[in-house]
This record gives structure tokens, sequence and C-alpha cells, in this order.
């Protein structure tokens, strides 16, 4: 049995702390749901958000970021109090430092500066929707653009800038161009702001424009809304008829109690500047039972306190007015200081200069690391000319040293062939007429055969000194020498004059040696004027009519290799 125990104990705890280390194991599948709902029903999104428990440990790192991004988010959209929700700074800070998601980076800084506002500082307030809209830009979503350019317009307000925050919602109005209800409430807002700086027509216009787009989407509550602001300008321009038209329309579409007072004082002011004072009277009744229940909005409490003030001094209660004048006056200064303290038109000067000036020095880098990069191509590109330049006077330089060398070798080789040509035409010359000589020789021993030697035995006695006991004949050895000194010269006539005869090609190698008609006679046993006649004959074969060429020139022009 212990045994047993022992077991289950040991499965039970692997469990136990799985189930402590994710109390939740559905809660990121929870706020992903949450996060699909947050635009269109932040209600059922802050409901999911609410049910996620222990979200620091349900949750991994990244998801209990975004947990504490979109808890806030939530209670924003459903007008819940933020100003204590400090841990979103966490995640403002993780995100940024992780830089991989821009648009939950700027919901980040865009609710952190939501709580910077709801708590009156107006100063971080500013620099936060500023910083996050840098990061809105990236991510392509212009309806989180809208909203934080309109919010900005909306602090921009708040000093008194209504200018600048008519800028602001105008550019607010061109990014919710696609969505109907935030295009309204666009409109709205340059109308309060065209009414705040006396442009009444512009207010009118803008107003209507809105009034009719919220008709044509059948949103009552912004109907109700910009039937009131109508009214309030047809009030101010002492058209009260039209007035009182659109303040009714506005009332009868409204269904916020929280909006009552502000009926209560628009119907005081119209009746008061009508001179109805038993009306006027009648209303401002109402506003003193409720007016210190509106504490946390300064301007509608100094309105009332101002109307308040009026009325009395028209039905004589001079102390009252007196003291209602006073409490105007207070929550004017009230409202100064707060101002004063908060200078938001200071922020947003000192930052769009730092736009200007981070821009301006970003055209500078640009320009110079153009200027870098220009100078180190036309550097590089110098280097490179100047090594292609010398690289080619060295090859140039080399080249010639080459010509040189080879015109000298050139110079040598054609002295030297000439040189050898001359030897050769001179040793030719010298064994032809060694070869000649010989010849005589033999001639002269036939002679003189009458010697106690025979002539066959002493022509065999010269053969076997003069050529080694070689019994070939004179021409064999003489043309043995000849193609020695001119190679393929007696090759290159045979192919060229096939035609000739053994004994013509004998006188034409022995006239190419330069001999005359006597040494060849006598080389060849012939007479003379046989010689001569095989000359012509050989003139003729070879097709020379011109007399001034003679023969031996010719031949060496043409057979020469």
């Amino acid at each position: 049995m212990k045994r047993i125990l022992y077991i289950i104990f040991i499965c039970i705890i692997p469990f136990f702390f799985s189930a402590c280390n994710n109390p939740q194991p559905k809660a990121s599948i929870m706020l992903q749901k949450a996060e699909q709902l947050i635009d269109e029903y932040p209600d059922s999104a802050l409901l999911l958000i609410d049910s996620i428990f222990y979200p620091e440990k349900s949750l991994n790192n990244e998801d209990y970021m975004r947990y504490l991004v979109r808890l806030v988010q939530a209670k924003k959209k459903t007008d819940n109090q933020i100003s204590e929700d400090t841990l979103i700074f966490i995640a403002r800070d993780f995100f940024t430092r992780k830089d991989k998601d821009p648009h939950i980076t700027a919901l980040s800084w865009y609710y952190s500066g939501c709580i910077f506002r709801e708590n009156r500082e107006l100063e971080d307030a500013m620099d936060y929707y500023k910083t996050a809209f840098t990061y809105a830009e990236k991510t392509g979503d212009v309806a989180l653009q809208g909203l934080i350019i309109y919010n900005i317009g909306d602090l921009l307000v708040e000093q008194g800038l209504y200018k600048d925050a008519l800028k602001k919602y105008k550019e607010s109005a061109q990014l919710y161009c696609r969505n109907p209800e935030k295009l309204i409430t666009c409109y709205g807002a340059q109308g309060r702001m065209f009414t705040l700086i006396e442009e009444y027509d512009s207010a009118i216009v803008y107003f209507q424009r809105g009034l009719d787009l919220a008709d044509s989407v059948d949103n009552k509550t912004l109907q109700s809304v910009l039937a009131q602001n109508i009214s309030i300008v047809y009030r101010t321009t002492k058209q009260y008829d039209k007035a009182m038209d659109y303040l009714n329309q506005s009332f009868n579409l409204n269904n916020d109690s929280s909006r009552i007072l502000r009926y209560y004082l628009n119907l005081s002011r119209i009746y008061s500047d009508m001179g109805q004072s038993d009306s006027a009277y009648w209303y401002s009744a109402k506003l003193k039972n409720q007016v210190d229940n509106h504490r946390g909005d300064m301007k509608l409490q100094a309105s009332i306190y101002q109307v308040l003030a009026s009325v009395e001094k028209n039905n004589g209660n001079y102390d009252e007015a007196f003291k209602y004048q006073d409490k105007y006056t207070t929550a004017i200064e009230k409202i100064t200081e707060e101002r004063l303290e908060q200078s938001v038109y200071e922020v947003q000067r000192k930052y769009d200069y730092e736009i200007m000036r981070n821009h301006y020095i970003q055209r500078i880098s640009t320009l110079q690391s153009w200027a870098i990069i220009m100078l180190i191509a036309i550097v590089i590109g110098g280097a490179l000319f100047s090594w292609y330049t010398m690289k080619q006077k060295t090859e140039y330089l080399k080249t010639q040293q080459q010509i040189e060398i080879l015109k000298g070798i050139s110079a040598e080789l054609k002295k030297s062939l000439e040189s050898k040509t001359s030897a050769s035409n001179q040793n030719m010359r010298e064994l032809l007429l060694w070869k000649f000589d010989v010849v005589k020789k033999s001639a002269l021993l036939d002679k003189f055969s009458t010697s106690k030697m025979s002539a066959s035995e002493m022509v065999k006695e010269f053969h076997s000194i003069v050529y080694d006991g070689k019994k070939d004949d004179h021409w064999n050895n003489i043309i043995s020498v000849f193609n020695e000194m001119n190679i393929g010269v007696f090759e290159n006539m045979k192919r060229k004059f096939p035609n000739l005869s053994d004994t013509e090609q004998k006188i034409a190698i022995l006239t190419y040696s330069e001999m005359s008609v006597r040494d060849i006679s006598i080389i060849l046993n012939l007479s003379p004027n046989t010689v001569q006649k095989y000359r012509s004959d050989l003139r003729k074969k070879l097709n020379i009519d011109d007399k001034t060429i003679d023969t031996a020139t010719y031949l060496k022009g043409f057979l020469q290799v």
C-alpha cells in the first residue's frame, strides 16, 4: 500500500508543478482573441483580458508585454481610468528595445502618453504622442496614425492653440477618409476650432458636413453632438431661432445623461441672450444644483459659472453674481496656470525643430557620404588610371626593347646571311674551280696516256688520291656540292622546268654557278659552240626574251628558295 501511494505521489508532483508554472494554459489564445475584438468590440476584449489571471505566469514574456498594452488600450476605449496603469511603461521599453513590431511599439508609446495626459502631465504626453507617430508611420496603419494626430490636436486645444490644433484635425481627417465615423469626429473638431477663432461660416460648413455624414451612417450620438455645436454657432451669431431648432434636435437625439448639463447651459445662454430672464433663471437653477458634480471638467465649470454670474446680475442678485464671477475667475486662472505649466506648444515646436534638424543633418550626412564616395571613386580611378598608364608605358618600353633586340638580331642575321651567302658563293666557286682543276688534271692525265702507265691506270690512281678511291663521275660530285651550298635550288628547277633534258639541267646548274662557257665545255666534255647552243636553247625554254638579262641572274631570281 505504501508503495502504491509513493508511486501516485511521484506521478502527481510533476503535474502539480506544471500547473503552478502555467496556471492558465489557454491564456495566450484568450489574448489573441481579445486583440481581434479590441477595435470593434472593446468591451468584449476587456472582458477577455480581465479573465486572464496570473498573466505574468500564464503568458510568456513577450505575450505578457502585449497583455499590458492591450489592457490599457481596452480600458481607454471603454472610458475606464488608466492613470495608475504604469506597467505599460515596461512594455514600452521592451518593444522599443526589441524594435521588431512597429505597430505594438506605437501603441505602447501612444497609450503611455494617454496615461501622462490623464495625469495632466501634458508635456510628457506630447512627447510620447510624437514618438508614437514615428513608429505608426512605419506600419502603414492610417487609422492608428489618424488617432495619434487627432489626440495631438486635442493637446493643442488644451493650450488654446486653436489654429495649430485645426491643422492637426485636418491631417487626421485625411488619414480617416475611409472611416466615416472617425471622419465625422474630425469634421466636428474642425468646426469647433473655426468657432473658437470666430470664423463662424467655416464652422457651420464643417459642422453641417459632419452632420450630413452622421445622418448617412445613422449615428444618432454624433448627430446629437454636431446639432448642438451648430446651435452654439447660431446663438453666437444671434440667430436664436436656428439655435433653438438645432438644440432641440440635438436634445431629442441625445441618449447620454451626462450631457444634460450642457443642454441646460446652452438653453440658459440662449434665453438670457433673448432677454427671457425667467426661462434663463429656471435653467440656471438646474445648473446650480449640478455644477459641483463636474469638478473634473474645468472648462465646463468655468462656462457654467460665467452664465450663472450673468443670470444673477440680470436678476439684480449682485452678491450671487459676484460669487459666481469669482468662481469663474478662479477656474480660468487654474486653466491658465495649467497651460503655463504644461507648455505643449513648446514641446511641439521643439519636436518639430528636432525633426527639421534631424532631416537637415541627414541630408548633410547623405551629401557628405556621396562626396566621400565620389572622392574615393576619383582617387581609386586615378590610381587605376596611373597604374594602367604605367603598365602600358612599361609594356611599351619593354616592347621597344624587344623590337630593338629583334632589329639587332635581324641585322646580325642578315649580315650573317649575306656573309654566309657570299661565303657560300665563294665556296661554291672555289669548289667548282677545284673540281674544274681536278677535271682538267684528269683530262691532262688522259692526254699523257703515252707514259709507261696506261691512261686508265693513271685516272684510277688519280681517283684514288682525290676521291679516296671512289669512282663516282665528276658531275655527281659537283651536284652534291651544289646542293649543299644551294639547298633546294636543283629540286626547284626540276619541278618548275620538267621539260629540260639532262644536259640542259647540267648547263643550267653550272650557269647558275656563274661558270663561263669555256669552263662548262671542259667540265661537261663539250665544245664551246655546243655549250653556247645549249644555252641559247635554254633561254628559249625559260622564256627569257629580255636580252639585257643574263641567264645566271634570271635563274637566281627565279629558282632561289
